[in-house]
């Protein structure tokens, strides 16, 4: 069942249950996978009418959409909010790997079809996009924030981003037997701090 016209809720009652349709249905899709889950799946949890489903959502592809961005506008942001300054830079740089990996653990039932739909889906590559680019100026502001400025930062961040995100395929997905995980963790840290040489005097941002 596929329905082409679909509506937006406007009443409090029906917001939330649109949001929970969303939750719910992302959550099944991560961690029994994609493919497997249906839609009468994503009804049956969510307390829900397939009928219901379809008259928000045009199909489960738009639920993992929708769960999409809600995961990716809600995970980086509040990461940051624990912070204190001056910090410990060696001590903050593995809590923000600890919380990626946490974010990690999401995606592990439905990691395989995220990766083939960035490679098959605008809608999935879009967001995955800008989720990278959001993370890359976040952890920017949050470098400029505890003292560091060195040349090209934006680039260097990004740089950093991809070689945590490396680390926490590592250490979530791929565990390879023959490699030393904290070895590796300690490297990347290591590598990040010299990427980033001595912070000045840290300012903060008033915006």
């Amino acid at each position: 069942m596929e329905n082409t016209k679909t509506r937006e809720p406007q009443q409090k009652r029906s917001i939330e249950k649109k949001n929970k349709i969303i939750e719910v249905g992302f959550r099944l899709m991560c961690e029994n996978g994609y493919q497997k889950t249906t839609t009468a799946d994503i009804a049956k949890a969510a307390g829900v009418s397939t009928g219901i489903i379809y008259s928000y959502f045009k199909d489960k592809h738009a639920i993992f959409i929708a769960g999409l961005e809600q995961f990716g506008s809600k995970m980086i942001i509040p990461m940051y909010d624990q912070f204190t300054f001056p910090l410990d830079v060696r001590k903050s740089l593995n809590i923000v790997i600890d919380a990626l990996i946490d974010g990690h653990q999401v995606f592990m039932g439905a990691h395989k079809e995220i990766d083939s739909l960035i490679m098959t889906d605008e809608e999935t590559a879009r967001i995955m996009y800008e989720f990278e680019m959001r993370t890359t100026k976040d952890l920017e502001k949050f470098l400029k924030k505890a003292g560091f400025a060195p040349e090209n930062l934006l680039e260097k961040t990004h740089v950093i981003y991809n070689m945590i995100e490396s680390l926490c395929h590592e250490l979530t997905y791929h565990k390879h037997e023959e490699l030393n995980c904290e070895q590796m963790r300690t490297i990347v840290v290591d590598t990040i701090l010299t990427i980033l040489g001595e912070p000045s005097i840290p300012y903060f941002d008033q915006a």
